[in-house]
């Protein structure tokens, strides 16, 4: 694999498709999103350190609802030269807005 020298980090993983609960997708300008969560630990089990679940709104937590857990993933490269930072947002963005901004066509 090769590593670019403005990466941060390269995480990989999997997600189980039939997990998705078909009424958390979203529909914007034509397309599907799935608004998800990706938790981090230090400890790995079986080569992966990263849970990936579906996001549930503020008043599902409160109520104690959890996201159904989706898949796994790993962080598999970390670049040293490159901290990673935490994302700020300056305004409601969606991922809808980035990918036209970016003239992408994928859902994340």
């Amino acid at each position: 694999m090769e590593k670019k020298d403005n990466l941060s980090a390269i995480i990989s993983g999997s997600i189980n498709l039939n997990a998705i609960d078909k009424q958390r997708l979203k529909e914007a300008n034509g397309k599907t999103f799935l608004n998800f969560s990706a938790f981090i630990k230090n400890e790995s089990k079986y080569g992966n350190n990263i849970m990936i679940v579906e996001s549930v709104s503020k008043e599902e937590k409160e109520a104690g609802i959890k996201g159904a857990v989706l898949g796994n993933a790993g962080v598999r490269y970390i670049n040293p030269n490159i901290p990673i930072v935490k994302a700020e947002k300056d305004n409601e963005v969606t991922n809808t807005v980035q990918n036209e901004a970016r003239e992408v066509d994928l859902p994340f």
